[in-house]
């Protein structure tokens, strides 16, 4: 592709489509490409469940987390799918581990359940909540956004259209004149070079394209390709997503969100009926990132069950489906926001550690400001 685009970013999952956005919004007459390797929706954003109760593990992710809600409003009118739903909160946790999760929340504390919702509760799982040893707390409601209308709508700035094949208007701009902006599907990333106009940016069938800037955000893919080197010197890793389909219990709109703290998982409701999206945290490291060598094990639906029949011992549901991913994590579980080694007006931004929706505003933005885009 002819010319030399201010920034191009690499990856169209919620860190980079909304790296995209930030930039149009605060760059109005700054040129931006978006590359991704497949689809926009192949990566493991539009499979997520994208529930979000700001918190973090560290002061450095709350701070993010804080910052993420500010730019979400920001970016509300844009992308109304960030904030599409708001479901009750409550918590499964172990007596006496209340205070420790109120410290990683960003925003209202948490309060026991009281009688009458813990009753209800009961209700819809057909009887007890919670193993021995564990109370019942609620928090603020969870924001449930839609993942992959999030995304086309943060990447409508591009082309002056919806995403889904090659748009934009060329060398010349949109039709009305102002700068350019394109979305490049099936440019899978290989090398980075440095050259005379900029960063060149090659991909696996000889393309290029070449930005002053490169905001690259891969997600799990940050292991490889020209992001390896960096992200495996920072101790990057591989993580399964596991994400059962279930359905069972009392059907209702106001079923809640229910977080089950110890073992890592929660129930969120889909829709009016009966039907769950179940989430278990997998203990499979170091998995491929791509879909299709992805798949549910027995060990992963032995766990799954296990927690079940643990914390809720007369919820009896079908298991209709199963959805897996990648996420990439760090050690200290914080995301990786930082320059790629060797190449000069080229930032890394990725491992969500499982909150890559939440943190992805304000990974963003963090991103942009090591360009100077800020």
């Amino acid at each position: 592709m002819s010319g030399t685009y201010d920034l191009a970013v690499v990856g169209t999952g919620i860190v980079g489509a909304t790296a995209v956005a930030l930039a149009a919004l605060r760059h109005p007459g700054a040129s931006v490409v978006a590359v991704c390797a497949g689809a926009v929706h192949d990566g493991s954003t539009a499979r997520s469940l994208a529930v979000d109760i700001p918190a973090g593990r560290t002061g450095r992710q709350r701070a993010l987390a804080r910052r993420s809600l500010d730019l979400r409003a920001e970016l509300a009118p844009l992308a109304p799918a960030l904030n599409a739903e708001s479901r009750p909160a409550y918590w499964v946790l172990p007596d006496g581990g209340a205070a420790a999760v109120d410290g990683q929340l960003v925003g209202d504390a948490l309060a026991p359940c009281d009688p009458a919702r813990g009753a209800a509760l009961r209700a819809v799982f057909g009887g007890p909540v919670g193993a021995a040893g564990t109370g019942l707390w609620r928090s603020a409601p969870a924001t449930v956004s839609e993942p992959a209308a999030a995304v086309e709508q943060l990447l409508g700035v591009l082309g002056g259209g919806a995403p889904g094949g090659l748009l934009g208007a060329g060398p010349g701009g949109p039709a009305g004149g102002g700068p350019r902006r394109d979305l490049v599907e099936g440019f899978a990333v290989r090398r980075i070079e440095p050259g005379p106009d900029g960063l060149r940016l090659v991909s696996s069938d000889g393309g290029q394209l070449t930005a002053r800037r490169v905001l690259a955000a891969p997600g799990a893919a940050a292991l490889d390709g020209p992001f390896a080197a960096t992200a495996e010197r920072l101790g990057a890793r591989t993580k399964k997503i596991v994400a059962y389909r279930l359905r069972g219990g009392e059907p209702g709109a106001d079923r809640p969100l229910l977080v089950l703290d110890e073992p890592d998982a929660f129930l969120l409701p889909v829709g009016s009926g009966s039907d769950w999206c179940y989430s278990i945290t997998s203990a499979d490291w170091d998995c491929p990132a791509e879909r299709g060598r992805l798949a549910p094990d027995p060990a992963d639906r032995k766990l799954a069950e296990a927690v079940l029949a643990e914390q809720l011992p007369v919820f009896r549901p079908e298991f209709t489906g199963c959805r897996t991913g990648t996420d990439l994590y760090l050690p200290d579980f914080a995301p990786l926001i930082a320059p790629l080694d060797g190449l000069d007006g080229a930032v890394l931004a990725t491992g969500g550690a499982g909150s890559g929706f939440r943190l992805a505003p304000a990974m963003a933005e963090g991103a942009l400001a090591l360009l100077g885009l800020a």
